[in-house]
């Protein structure tokens, strides 16, 4: 048999390197092509901020350019599709961006739209030119489940959000050590939790709504042990504000410990659990004084 020459020596190697490559680098090698979201300054994965919006008036406009800054840094930018929808994705060190809206007859600003992590905004806005105005029409987050420890803090203060988190039997909301955890808002809606809210150490937990605040679960709604508290009710301002706490299986309210539990509605109010509504040991305080309690 005639030997291999030098080339296809070196063809073969070539070869078995390429596909050795390809081997271990599996579904995740890409060739050309473009990403989608993150934008200039955004990135995959925890920590994402993805905002929604569509433009109710964009026909009056044409295709828009929408930006996020971030102390005058843009971190994401994109244009509107034919009905004036938009997706801006991104990163956050101060929790609070300005969107900005071009086109060839519209330049205008709007700042102070509070982000939180690993959420999704989405938004309803109408453009007006003369005088130009940007108005919020609706404002929803979809926020995934926090859990927050140390000294952390988180502070979400917005009258105009509807604020959704839905677990999908996962644990929403869980704070410990000497973390704050504080959402003011329009409504609350806390849904499909394996547990709803569980406080523990010194954590504090603070709900707020004008209007309705929904807190609902497999297990306890509302769990507090040691030196915790979580207070849930109505805003400075509130608007008819109604609060309802359920729990299939377990307890509305949950407190033990040294604990504190302070639910202050402005009109209706119902805990329901499983087991109980609401169960209290040791040292804990319960104040539901102004609720109607059922199995």
């Amino acid at each position: 048999m005639k030997p291999a020459n030098k080339n296809s020596l070196l063809r073969m190697a070539i070869s078995i390197f390429i596909i050795s490559f390809l081997t271990i680098g599996g579904c995740d090698v890409e060739f050309g092509g473009t990403g989608g979201g993150g934008g200039e300054g955004g990135s995959g994965g925890s920590g994402d901020i993805i905002i929604e919006g569509t433009i109710l008036n964009a026909s009056e406009f044409g295709e828009i350019t929408v930006s996020a800054f971030q102390d005058n840094v843009r971190l994401d930018r994109t244009t509107t599709d034919i009905g004036g929808n938009f997706t801006l994705q991104f990163r956050s060190s101060s929790g609070m961006v300005s969107l900005k809206f071009e086109s060839d007859s519209f330049d205008a600003e709007r700042p102070n739209i509070r982000v939180v992590d690993n959420s999704t905004s989405i938004m309803d806005i109408t453009l007006q030119q003369s005088p130009t105005l940007i108005t919020i029409d609706r404002w929803q987050v979809f926020q995934d489940t926090l859990s927050l420890s140390g000294d952390t803090e988180l502070e979400f203060v917005e009258s105009m959000v509807e604020f959704n988190i839905e677990a999908n039997g996962g644990n929403c909301i869980v704070a410990t050590g000497n973390s704050l955890i504080t959402y003011r808002v329009k409504n609350i809606n806390i849904t499909e939790c394996r547990e709803g809210i569980r406080a523990q150490v010194s954590a504090s937990i603070t709900l707020e709504a004008d209007e309705s605040i929904l807190i609902s679960s497999d297990l306890d709604a509302i769990l507090t042990l040691d030196d915790s508290s979580v207070d849930v009710g109505q805003t400075s301002n509130p608007i008819d504000n109604t609060i309802t706490i359920e729990s299939a299986n377990q307890f509305g309210i949950n407190a033990a410990g040294n604990s504190i539990v302070n639910i202050d509605p402005q009109n209706q109010c119902s805990i329901s659990g499983g087991r109980m509504a609401v169960n209290i040991n040791t040292n804990a305080t319960v104040d539901t004084s102004n609720c109607t309690l059922s199995l």
